[in-house]
């Protein structure tokens, strides 16, 4: 009996996702929770089991296809005491299964959905994106590895035994007699390449059109004296404890930021134009802008004014590394009701940070740089850090930005005055 499984609802208000690989092929015999395809969503990599027992007979795209929710996924030919809802039914619950954790999801309502079956493929290993990337970089053939990770899957220590294992290929030169000299190439213009937009990109410019297309922003900039937050953080690195990752200044940004937006709630709000509402946000959950391969993924830590400096540490390396690796769960993702920008992680000064919808504000920290400033007068050079905090001018006015930058500026002049704002 044919039972059709639907996309399922991965969470979070998405409402679609791009196929990325099948680990399966058609006319494969699979068992119920085996994996069967990866999906990027835009914010995450997911790996779906299968919700039943037998052979697969239809997919719903190939690789790079993006499938709405509740369309086909997959079919199945399964035995009729394993499909007892009938092969034309909704199926039952699936679980979405992340790199770093999992949640459980229900499943859309049945439908005939998209309908591209492709021929039969040899089976796909098993491995995680992150390992395939790591094959591809070391130039190793999965299928010539046998995985020692669960149900055969090869793993990231398995791909980096066999890089150890393969012999070089010392490169050769062609020879070049002095009779027949080599003929000088032909340099051919580059083709122009048109490649679909998706996953994370395609997010981030549907994100950015509508911040920058419906917010009148505003934006107030500042350089504030780091001597004292430099002096600061080199004390407090010493005292991490074994093994915590190295204290950088992002914890204080983060404790200074969450210290004015108490004081300065409409910067943690957000507007409602249909129903003519401003929400004034109970939590202060920071989002935290983060370079990946993939594109600008933003993690949140919630509840931040409630954690202490190393505490708030641990998380942002925790995060960061999900992200990096593209194993953040979506509630990792979401309820962000500010945003800060690290501008100087990238080596750039300082940067015009955009709102990310439906929040307020975002605030942007450059690089820390040695530059002459005016002392009682004299010329000094003195550590100094650029900040640019951009507003919805709709909700925020200049004076009202104006004491919020102020009140963060200082925070990190002083930063023994944040011993003050924890809890």
């Amino acid at each position: 009996m044919r039972h059709e499984f639907m996309l399922p609802d991965l969470g979070e208000g998405l409402a679609e996702a791009e196929i990325r690989s099948w680990l399966v092929a058609v006319g494969d015999t699979v068992t119920e929770d085996q994996a069967l395809v990866e999906v990027e969503t835009a914010k995450a990599v997911v790996e779906i089991p299968a919700p039943v027992t037998g052979t697969l007979v239809e997919v719903g795209g190939d690789p790079g296809t993006v499938l709405p929710v509740g369309a086909l996924l997959a079919a199945f030919d399964v035995a009729d005491s394993a499909d007892k809802g009938g092969g034309s039914s909704a199926p039952p619950a699936a679980t979405a299964t992340s790199a770093a954790g999992s949640a459980p999801t229900a499943t859309a309502p049945g439908g005939t959905g998209a309908n591209a079956a492709i021929g039969r493929r040899s089976r796909r290993v098993l491995a995680s994106p992150a390992t395939r990337k790591l094959a591809v970089s070391l130039g190793v053939d999965l299928a010539s590895i046998a995985g020692t990770g669960p149900g055969g899957r090869v793993t990231r220590e398995d791909v980096e035994r066999a890089a150890q294992r393969q012999p070089s290929q010392p490169a050769t030169a062609p020879a070049v007699t002095a009779a027949q000299p080599a003929a000088q190439p032909v340099r051919q213009r580059a083709a122009d390449e048109e490649v679909p937009l998706r996953g994370i990109r395609r997010q981030v410019a549907r994100t950015m059109t509508r911040s920058w297309t419906e917010i009148p922003h505003i934006t107030e900039f500042r350089e504030v004296d780091a001597t004292q937050l430099v002096a600061a953080r080199e004390a407090l690195r010493r005292r991490a404890g074994e093994g915590a990752p190295t204290l950088t200044f992002l914890p204080f940004l983060i404790l200074a930021c969450t210290a004015a937006l108490k004081r300065h709630r409409i910067l943690n709000a957000s507007l409602d134009l249909e129903r003519e509402t401003i929400i004034y946000r109970g939590a202060i959950n920071i989002g935290i802008a983060a370079a990946t391969d993939d594109g600008l993924i933003v993690p949140v830590l919630h509840d931040a004014d409630r954690l202490s400096l190393f505490e708030i540490n641990q998380r942002v390396a925790d995060l960061a590394e999900a992200a990096r690796s593209r194993r953040l769960r979506p509630q990792q993702l979401d309820g962000a009701t500010f945003t800060i920008s690290n501008f100087g992680t990238y080596g750039t000064w300082l940067g015009t940070p955009i709102i990310n919808p439906p929040q307020a504000a975002i605030a942007g920290f450059g690089r820390i740089e040695d530059r002459v400033v005016a002392v009682d007068g004299q010329p000094v050079v003195r550590p100094t850090l650029p900040i640019a905090v951009s507003a919805d001018h709709r909700l925020i006015d200049g004076h009202v930005l104006g004491a919020f930058v102020n009140e963060v500026a200082a925070l990190l002049e002083n930063p023994i005055l944040l011993l003050g704002e924890v809890g």
